[in-house]
C-alpha cells in the first residue's frame, strides 16, 4: 500500500519535541517495516535513519511555520499538493481547509482543542484553542475515516475508531532501578504541564523527608538545586535510560489527550504519579495501573512510594501488564485495517 502521512513537523534535535510528531515518525517506520511504501509530508526533515521517504512542505514559504499561518494559510495551500501518488492520505493536523482530496483520507485527533482551551492558563490560548476546536470539527467532516485518541475525541468528532499509540519496544523496557529514590518529570515549567508545581512539591515536601531523593527534569526551566538534575533536551536514548532507572514518572498535567510518557513509563517498568486528565485515565486504566491523584495528595503519594517498596513493585508489575494492550503489532494492524476501510468508503461515495 502507498501511504501518505501529513504532519507539519517531525522530531528534530535541539528543540522541544511534541508527542504527536514522535508518534507520526514511529508510525511511518513501522508501516514501512510491515511492507508498505510510506511518504511523510512535513516542514522538518526526518530524523537520521528514517526508512520512509520524505516530501518537503513548501520550502520556499518558511513563514508558514508560524502559528497564525499554520492555522490559516497552510491548510488552504494543501489543496495544491498532489495526493494522487498515494492509495490513502493520513492527516495528523492542520487540514481543515483541505477540500481537494482525490484519494481516501483519514484524520487522527489526539484529544481535543476544546479541552485544551478549558485547561489553558492564559486568555490568549483559551481563545486560540476554542477557534481550533471549531476547525477540528470541520476537519472531521472532511475525512473518510476519523480516529479518536481519548474518550473526548471519540465522542466530539464521532470517530470511526479508537486510536491507540505505541512506543519503541526496543528502547522502553524494564531494567534495574537506581539505588536511591529517583523521579523524572517531562514537560513545560508553566502551563498545563505544571513543572513548577512538581518541583515545588518535591523540594518542599519530599526532599526534607527523603534527603537522598533526586528529581530529573526535561523542561524549559529547571530550578537550581543539588537534588534536581537538568536533562537539557535529552536524546530519546538518554530519556529512556533515565526512565528505566527511575522509581516513578511525575506528571501534573491538567490535560493530555493520550500522554505518550505514561506509556513509555509503564513499558519501562516505572510507575506513574499524575494529576487527573483523560490521557492518564485511558493509559493507566482509570488508576488501576498508576496513581491518579489530587494536588493535595501528590506529595504524600510520592512519599508512600519511597517508604513502601512493595507498593512500588506492585504498580510496576500492573503497569507492565497494561502496556501490552498498546503493542506495536496491534496498532499497526489496526491502522492498515482502517486504511482499507477508508478506501472502501471513499470508493462507495464516488
Amino acid at each position: 500500500m502507498k501511504i501518505g502521512i501529513f504532519h507539519a513537523t517531525l522530531p528534530a534535535p535541539g528543540r522541544k519535541v511534541g508527542g504527536v510528531e514522535v508518534f507520526v515518525h514511529r508510525l511511518a517506520l513501522s508501516l514501512v517495516d510491515a511492507g508498505n511504501e510510506v511518504e511523510v509530508i512535513s516542514f522538518t526533515e526526518p530524523p537520521a535513519g528514517a526508512t520512509y521517504t520524505h516530501r518537503p512542505l513548501f520550502r520556499r514559504l518558511p513563514f508558514l511555520q508560524k502559528k497564525l499561518f499554520r492555522l490559516s494559510l497552510l491548510p488552504l495551500l494543501l489543496n495544491f499538493l498532489d495526493f494522487r501518488r498515494y492509495d490513502v492520505i493520513h492527516f495528523h493536523g492542520d487540514d481543515w481547509f483541505c477540500f481537494r482530496r482525490p484519494v481516501p483520507s483519514l484524520r487522527t485527533f489526539y484529544g481535543s482543542a476544546r479541552f485544551e482551551s478549558r485547561s489553558a492558563t492564559s486568555a490568549k490560548r483559551k481563545i486560540a484553542q476554542a477557534i481550533v476546536y471549531r476547525l477540528e470539527r470541520l476537519a472531521a467532516r472532511l475525512a473518510d475515516w476519523v480516529i479518536g485518541v481519548g474518550q473526548e475525541a471519540i465522542e466530539l468528532y464521532h470517530a470511526d475508531a479508537v486510536g491507540k499509540l505505541f512506543i519503541s519496544e526496543s528502547m522502553f523496557f524494564p531494567s534495574a532501578k537506581s539505588k536511591d529514590p529517583t523521579f523524572l518529570f517531562i514537560g513545560a515549567w508553566e502551563g498545563r504541564k505544571r513543572g513548577k508545581f512538581v518541583a515545588e512539591r518535591f523540594l518542599a515536601d519530599v526532599l526534607p523527608r527523603a534527603p537522598n531523593a533526586k528529581l530529573f527534569m526535561a523542561s524549559d526551566t529547571v530550578p537550581a538545586s543539588a537534588a534536581i538534575i537538568d536533562l537539557n533536551h535529552p536524546s530519546d536514548e538518554r530519556l529512556a535510560e533515565v526512565l528505566r532507572a527511575a522509581w516513578g514518572l511525575l506528571s501534573a498535567s491538567t490535560y493530555e489527550g493520550f500522554g505518550i510518557p505514561y506509556l513509555e513509563a509503564i513499558s519501562s517498568g516505572t510507575l506513574v504519579i499524575t494529576s487527573a486528565n483523560p490521557g492518564a485515565a485511558f493509559v493507566l486504566d482509570n488508576g488501576k495501573a498508576g496513581f491518579i491523584v489530587a494536588d493535595a495528595d501528590y506529595s504524600k503519594t510520592i512519599l508512600d512510594v519511597i517508604a513502601q517498596p512493595g507498593l512500588r513493585r506492585d504498580y510496576e508489575a500492573i503497569g507492565l501488564r497494561r502496556a501490552t494492550a498498546f503493542s506495536e503489532a496491534t496498532v499497526i494492524a489496526e491502522h492498515l485495517d482502517w486504511y482499507r476501510q477508508a478506501m472502501a468508503r471513499f470508493n462507495k461515495r464516488i
